[in-house]
């Protein structure tokens, strides 16, 4: 197939029967490895089950180039016509910083991928999770414009040290960086907002679940350290443990609403086996 082909619903049908029914010149073992391989969009959302239900008014395309689940072992947990998203692992860089290795979230996701890509935002090099992409430079500026409004969930999940007397509740405090660029909470800086809920307890450790109400540099780490409750594996911010051999921080779900269609998207994406509590 040499170029996308677009159809326009006219009736409820399942998407397999559909696309029988409408592509012409494409054998159904062909049509059937499109849906495999994340070829073909609803709505400009990526579906791959054959039963999907589609509604009159629905466009669906199918793509002439493949999108891979995995690509280089990196997941992909969203893709539409202008963005994608993967889940990314820990202790792999967002993107290079010009004197580190060139292995980042970024180059292994651009390999075997035609067109642009664009990093919409980033994640430190020790976090997991939600990573955003645009496929265009104006979709990319539209996410960054006012990034902070536009969006609506940044939900993490951390394994901190020791078990919480308050169990829920927020951390509201100005957070600046000193000479050693280490951030702390002071009587200057910006304004860093986190609220927190302990939703599991073992061992010694507890399992948190964190929103972000600003987005400052290293807000979540700086927060649970002057509650007593460092993140496990960060030395940096008092950490003395480490029971899951890396960070204990996971981007685990990122809302926004969508420069192109004006809906909310919500990204979820799954923590690793190893990320749970000691003893679980």
């Amino acid at each position: 197939m040499k170029k996308d082909l677009v159809f326009e619903v006219k009736e409820s049908s399942k998407l397999l029967e559909f696309l029988y029914r409408e592509v012409r010149g494409i054998p159904r073992g062909k049509i059937k490895s499109c849906l495999e391989h994340r070829q073909v969009f609803v709505n400009g959302i990526v579906t791959t089950k054959f039963d999907y239900e589609l509604n009159e008014g629905d466009t669906v395309k199918i793509s002439a180039s493949e999108g891979s689940r995995k690509t280089h072992g990196i997941e992909i947990i969203h893709e539409d016509e202008f963005l994608v998203a993967i889940n990314k692992p820990a202790k792999l860089l967002s993107v290079s910083t010009g004197t580190e290795s060139n292995r980042t979230a970024y180059s292994l996701l651009r390999e075997n991928r035609r067109g642009e890509l664009f990093v919409v935002h980033r994640l430190d090099r020790d976090t997991s999770g939600v990573l955003l992409f645009a496929k265009t430079r104006e979709v990319c500026s539209l996410m960054q414009q006012d990034w902070n409004a536009r969006v609506t969930v940044r939900e993490y999940l951390a394994i901190c040290e020791g078990g919480f007397e308050v169990k829920k509740g927020r951390c509201d405090t100005l957070i600046s960086e000193n000479s050693v660029h280490v951030m702390h909470s002071g009587k200057d800086g910006k304004r860093a907002i986190t609220d927190y809920e302990v939703i599991d307890e073992k061992n010694g450790f507890s399992l948190v679940r964190l929103l972000l109400r600003t987005g400052r540099k290293n807000q979540i780490r700086v927060h649970m350290k002057e509650l007593g409750h460092p993140v496990v594996g960060d030395k940096k911010y008092g950490s003395n443990e480490n029971p899951i051999g890396r960070l204990g921080l996971h981007a685990s779900r990122l809302g926004f609403v969508h420069p192109k269609t004006g809906k909310e998207v919500i990204i979820k994406a799954p923590k690793e086996k190893r990320f749970k509590l000691p003893g679980k």
